[in-house]
This record gives structure tokens, sequence and C-alpha cells, in this order.
């Protein structure tokens, strides 16, 4: 059998595609939260890491910036956070087990967006899909992270999935199978009711008991909603009872329209992220050829209406939008999709097209990793960060840290109490001494900082990694 003959064939693509992703996933495999988004990992990671050492109540989620209280929270729904400290209970501690359950839900995902595709278009172009996806930067980078993001979207595609099944077979068990995963998915990111338009589309265009459908679709929308609503009701209430402010969905949406309407948000989600981010520069031809045969051909349009749902969703979420490219996964899959139907009638012509097609194909697992390497950081920080807090710090000690971000400096060190991140001197020192901190940690020397600070905090220093580490005087 020729290359070009493998090529065609769908599922040596499909589990090609897979091998090669999860191969590439190896490198790194058990670092700690470093890079791009640096934060946000440490953050998902200190959740789980609390639930292994604290309390395994799954509706008690505990973050590490949580001063003098319990640490308990609102936040998305923590199945993730919940499956790594499960494993930690069999392994320890190990990101790499973190990374394995991104990694694991993401293939699901591929899975699931497998058979989409194969349903609405054909097997072939469904394979090609899954290359497309799978190897789109945004998506292969959030693959690899310590992160709920790549759950969210797989659960996202599998309601869909189910929702397609349930619209072909009309069997309404699969209709609660959908319902009860976009639920999952919205309470992880309520992004994932975008979806909702295409499966009015596609409601709409199914001819067979259409106005019955269309009311169970409604249905379907209600129970759905509500149920996400009234998670995030509870996270927020959680907030509330203990005092601990990690719930942050929805403070700036309000002002949607002042953050949409900057160029910042036009140049990113419509001139540099669909390109460099959401398909990947070496798979652009065969996007723009997708959308040739979308628009003039009337292929895919399924495609082009999830497309649209997800910009309507990043003009609601525009802050988030616009500034934390993970909140546009949603947006990969009908983009891939497009280039899915692209590659399969490249594959099928007789002439250089034919080889296109096998040159994107062949290079595309390279520029993934070319684009996305430079955000994987160093870990050295960490295991030092870590070591020195246990030779100088007892665990229960309560520290208050200087940190750009509310998560990396505590987790880093494995211990709870204040993030420190803009004046600081005697006052705000002196009210968190009083609330219980015991040590001071600081980037520069405490002679940098309010001389007062002397009268409070011993001046003879640890080093707690790059850090100087302070103790308050008794």
């Amino acid at each position: 059998m020729s290359w070009t003959e493998r090529l065609k064939n769908p599922r040596t693509l499909l589990w090609a595609a897979l091998a090669v992703f999860i191969l590439l996933h190896f490198y790194q495999l058990n670092a700690p939260p470093n890079g791009y988004h640096h934060w946000r990992e440490s953050d998902t990671a200190a959740v789980a890491l609390n639930y292994y050492q604290e309390d395994m109540n799954f509706l008690h989620p505990r973050v590490n910036q949580r001063g003098a209280t319990s640490g308990i929270t609102g936040i998305e729904l923590p199945i993730y956070n919940y499956s790594v400290a499960l494993l930690y209970c069999l392994t320890g501690p190990v990101h790499g087990v973190a990374r394995l359950l991104t990694i694991f839900g993401a293939c699901i995902g591929l899975g699931f967006f497998y058979r989409i595709v194969t349903i609405t278009s054909g097997e072939r172009p469904a394979a090609f899909a899954v290359w497309a996806m799978a190897f789109s930067p945004l998506f292969f980078f959030y693959s690899h992270k310590i992160m709920p993001d790549i759950w969210m979207l797989s659960l996202l595609l599998g309601a869909f999935y189910f929702h397609l099944r349930y619209l072909k077979e009309n069997h309404r068990g699969l209709l609660a199978v959908s319902a009860l995963l976009l639920i999952l998915s919205a309470c992880l990111k309520p992004l994932g009711l975008s979806i909702y338009l295409p499966l009015l589309y596609l409601t709409w265009t199914e001819k067979e008991e259409r106005a019955t459908r269309i009311l169970l679709l409604a249905v379907y929308v209600l129970v759905t909603l509500s149920a996400v609503a009234g998670w995030f009701a509870y996270a927020k209430s959680v907030n509330e009872v203990h005092g601990v402010s990690a719930f942050y969905m929805g403070q700036s949406l309000p002002k949607w329209l002042d953050y949409m309407l900057t160029a910042q948000f036009f140049k990113k989600l419509f001139l540099q992220w669909p390109f460099e981010l959401w398909v990947g520069w070496i798979f652009v031809p065969a996007f723009l050829c997708g959308l040739y045969l979308a628009f003039k051909k009337r292929v895919g349009s399924l495609y082009l209406v999830w497309a649209l749902a997800g910009y309507i969703v990043f003009a609601i979420a525009s802050h988030h939008a616009s500034t934390h490219d993970y909140y546009t996964l949603i947006i990969v899959p009908p983009l891939a999709a497009i280039s899915g139907l692209a590659l399969h009638h490249l594959a099928d012509s007789p002439d250089w097209r034919r080889w296109l097609a096998v040159a994107m194909v062949l290079l595309v697992p390279i520029g993934a990793a070319a684009r996305t390497v430079h955000r994987i950081g160093p870990s050295e920080e960490y295991h030092q960060m870590q070591a020195d807090a246990d030779n100088s710090i007892p665990r229960d000690s309560l520290v208050m840290v200087q940190d750009q971000s509310r998560a990396i400096r505590l987790y880093q060190m494995n211990r709870k109490g204040w993030v420190l991140r803009d004046e600081i001197n005697y006052a705000v020192v002196k009210q968190l001494v009083e609330q219980g901190g015991r040590y001071l940690i600081l980037d520069r020397p405490l002679a940098a900082y309010d001389d007062s600070l002397g009268l409070i905090i011993d001046t003879a220093s640890a080093r707690i990694g790059p850090m100087y580490c302070y103790e308050t005087k008794k």
C-alpha cells in the first residue's frame, strides 16, 4: 500500500494521529506547573493537592491563598482536581499523573470529535479533522497542562455526539446523556453552552418530528442552563460563607461591550489567533480551502454555524476571551472540521494538491510542537522552593509571600497564607501578623522595603529559592 493510499485509510490516519499526539506529550510529562499560564496550573494543582493532604470532601475544594481561613472556596465543578487527588491516593502527589489525566481527556475528546464528523461528513474527512484538531497549537498545548479546560471541551464534544445520535436514532435516552455531559462541561466553563446554536440548526434542518424535537430542545436548554446556574450559585454561596474569594465568573460580563469594542479583541480573535493558535500556520491552506468549499460548494454549513456560536460566546465573554487564550478552545473543533473537509478533497485530487495534503499532514505535528515548546518553562525553581520551604518553614505555619500571581509561590512552597501583590509596608504586614502570619517571604532583602518592618520582623533571613524568608518576632 502506497503512502497516498495509506493517507486515504481513515483508521490508519486516526490511529497515527493519536499515536503521534500521545508520544509528543510525554515530553516533560512529570514537570510541575510552569511556563505560560503557570498561575492557572498552580491554582488547579493546589486544589488537587489540598484534597489529598487535607480533606477529600468533594464539595470543599480548598485553595492556598486562604489567609487564616479554612481555604474552602467556590470554584468550577472540581471533577478534574478531584480525579487527580484520587490518583494521588495511589501514587502520591506526582505531577505526571495530572498531566496524564489531561492527555487522556484530550484523547477521549478527539474520539468524540471523530464520531461527530463521521456522522456529519464521513469517515475520511473525520480522520483528517482529527489531525487538524490534535495538532491545533492551542489544543496541543493545553492537552499537556494541569488544567480542566481540555476536559471541558471533551465533555462538550461528548454532549454534541450523543445529541447527534439522538437526532439520527430518535432515542431520548441519548438526549439525557447529552444533557448530562453538557452540564458537566458547562459547570467547568459555561462557554460550552455555545453548542445550543448548532444544536438548534441541526434540529431545524431535521424535517422528521421537527416540532416535537424543537420542544425537547427547549426542555434540554432549560434543564442544562438551570443546572449550570445552580452550580455557580452554590459556588458563590460557598465563597460568601467561608470568606475565600476565588470565584471570578461573571465579574467582567456587565462590561462585555467595552471589552469587545477594543482593537485587542478584534486583532486577536479575527486576525492573530485563528491562524496562529486555532488552526496553525501549516494548516492555513487547508483551512482556507475548507472555507471555500463551505461557502461556494455548500459543504459543511454546520461547522460555520458552530464557529459562529463560538464567536457569539467570545463577544459575551469578551474580556476573558481576548486575554486568556484557553477560553477560546471551543472554536477549535469546527475550524478543524473545516480543515478536514479540505484535506479530504485535496487528498482525492490527482495532481500536486494530493502531495500538498500529504505534506501538511506530515509537517503539522512538528509545527504544533515548535509553536508551543517556548511556552514550557523551567522546573528547577519549583523543586528548590519546595526543598527550602521544608527546611525552613513548619508545614502548619502561615506565610506572607510576595508574588505577582495569586497562586504560584504558595504552591511551590506547599504552604498556606497570603499573597502580597501591591505595596508592602508596616501597616499591611502588621495586620497579617496579627491574623497569624509567621513568615514573610520577599523578592528582595528586607532593607529594600519599609524600614518600620524591622519592628515586627526578625532581620535574620533564610533563602527560599531566589527569595528572602524572614520570621516574625515573637
